[in-house]
């Protein structure tokens, strides 16, 4: 049997966005004297060994603070895993009787994966995720939330006053970035990691489906998605509904260490509904075949074509007659949302003037926007993503510098974005970090700035989201000492950062009606 903790089953439909296989990290706690923070994230239950002592005390399965003899409580940050919203947390409390925390509070908060613990305690815009709740000891403390929370990447658990927590589950929907979604290529759209999760199932007796949807290849035969002995005709299956509607170009699926358990076979069937109900999953009606009855061998990963092509939401893989699986990936091609439609075929639709002015929102160089213009109509975000790169390495220098030159220089964002121009409207909120600078910080990065100008001739170019001015300032003292060469490539790079960046911003806001004049430019984005 898995050594995988099962969800509670109010959960049992969710994803666990702190499970430490998919990279979740605890990155930093105030104190965790009596037993490390590193434990929150352990995949198994707790274990009490009653006669295990440290140097520093009783050895304990979780994360414990010293008691505390000042004002104040303990806390700790997590990266997780996936990100995603929240709508369930497990505060688990297991052999913890006298030295439970009487209340936690959990917050959360987006910024880049290589965030610092430093940044992220200096930042002030966390939101609560579970306000101040009392908790009980040696308690699986389960607390169900309303309604899903805003995305978050990180996650801070504060205890009162101190004490220990044996295990923190955070369960909710990924919500990956959507550059995912963008870059050329297939992905596996059922994995984790992109959003895919397990919807149905006709039995786990030994082991979850969510298994097979997991980074890597397990571990052993309780890492996968096993049944029991069926004991009557025909299979058992599981339903996974995709990151993301799209065409599958081929399944890959591992029976790695199940060698007297594996299935003798597998299909795998589709269906392209946008929300079918919980009768359409869970009764065996008839579904488009993808993978005809095909036969399968114990510990071997198997790698099986569509018959044909066909766009889908959902997968349901039968196994015959039942056994278990390791792992399922689902490798394809994503197809748009329908927010995402619309807007292509808005921008599609644009006149030449006005496709132009929004294009050169994105990257100020008019010959990259000319030449994009010339390509319409798209047929996907994807294939605008990938000729926005294209076109941009294809332009001479000349082009590169007027884009560089549509950008304020970094720190003077706010002097420029007096402009209605939705340009400048990008840089301001890229830029954010900067309205927190220190005086000394804005006359360094002022000074080196000129000095880069006068060096090379065009500004420091810098993806500045999601960097802080401190951050900002030693970007540019690495810089300012290079070639011009060496900075016309950096300068190129940033600047197809930003361009992505702004495209993404722009597939992520609500969709509204398309302008109809070049004075209501700002409503293309949306």
């Amino acid at each position: 049997m898995s050594s995988r903790q099962k969800s509670p089953p109010e959960f049992a439909h969710l994803v666990n966005l702190a499970e430490d296989l998919t990279g979740t990290f605890v990155m930093w706690a105030s104190d965790d004297y009596f037993a490390e923070k590193e434990n929150l994230l352990r995949p198994d239950a707790p274990v009490f060994l009653a006669e295990k002592f440290t140097d520093k005390g009783k050895w304990m399965d979780g994360w414990e603070s010293q008691r505390k003899r000042t004002d104040g409580h303990d806390t700790c940050i997590i990266r997780l895993g996936t990100p995603g919203t929240v709508d369930g947390v497990v505060f688990d409390t297991t052999h913890f009787r006298g030295n439970a925390p009487t209340h936690v509070l959990l917050e959360g908060i987006v910024a880049a994966h290589t965030a610092t613990s430093e940044e992220l305690l200096a930042r002030d815009d966390w939101h609560v995720i579970v306000p101040n709740t009392a908790v009980k000891p040696h308690t699986e403390n389960i607390v169900s939330l309303p309604s899903s929370s805003a995305r978050a990447t990180h996650a801070r658990l504060h205890i009162f006053p101190d004490g220990g927590v044996a295990r923190l589950r955070i369960f909710g929907s990924v919500v990956a970035d959507e550059r995912l979604f963008l870059r050329p290529g297939v992905i596996d759209l059922a994995a984790v990691e992109s959003g895919g999760t397990v919807v149905a199932v006709s039995d786990e007796f030994f082991g979850p489906p969510s298994n097979l949807l997991l980074p890597g290849r397990g571990v052993n035969m309780g890492d996968g998605w096993e049944t029991a002995r069926r004991r009557t005709p025909g299979s058992d299956w599981c339903v996974i509904k995709l990151a993301r509607r799209g065409v599958i170009e081929r399944f890959e699926l591992d029976t790695a260490f199940f060698k007297g358990n594996a299935p003798q076979f597998v299909v795998v069937e589709a269906i392209d509904e946008a929300a079918p109900s919980t009768e359409r999953l869970r009764t065996l009606g008839r579904w488009p075949v993808l993978v005809s009855k095909t036969p399968l061998v114990q510990h071997k990963k198997h790698t099986l074509e569509p018959e044909r092509p066909l766009a889908a939401t959902h997968l349901r893989v039968h196994i015959f007659p039942h056994g278990g699986v390791n792992r399922l990936r689902a490798f394809g091609h994503a197809t748009d949302t329908a927010d995402h439609a619309i807007k292509l075929d808005r921008f599609n639709r644009l006149p030449e003037a006005m496709a132009g002015e929004f294009l050169r929102s994105l990257c100020g160089s008019s010959t990259w926007a000319n030449q994009l213009i010339a390509q319409r109509p798209f047929a996907s975000t994807k294939a605008l993503s990938s000729a926005l790169e294209s076109s941009w390495w294809g332009l001479s220098e000349a082009d590169h510098l007027e884009a560089f030159a549509a950008h304020p220089p970094i720190g003077a964002t706010h002097a420029a974005a007096s402009a209605t121009t939705l340009s400048a409207s990008w840089s301001s909120l890229e830029q954010a970090g900067m309205s927190s600078a220190t005086q000394a910080a804005s006359a360094r990065l002022s000074s080196l700035n000129a000095e880069y100008v006068a060096k090379n001739g065009f500004i420091y170019i810098v993806c500045a989201s999601g960097r802080s001015a401190g951050d900002l300032v030693a970007v540019l003292e690495s810089r300012v000492g290079n070639d011009r060469a060496t900075e016309l490539d950096n300068a190129a790079r940033e600047q197809l950062k930003i361009t992505r960046l702004r495209l993404e911003k722009w597939l992520a806001t609500p969709t509204t009606d398309t302008p109809t004049t070049t004075q209501t430019t700002q409503k293309v984005s949306t």
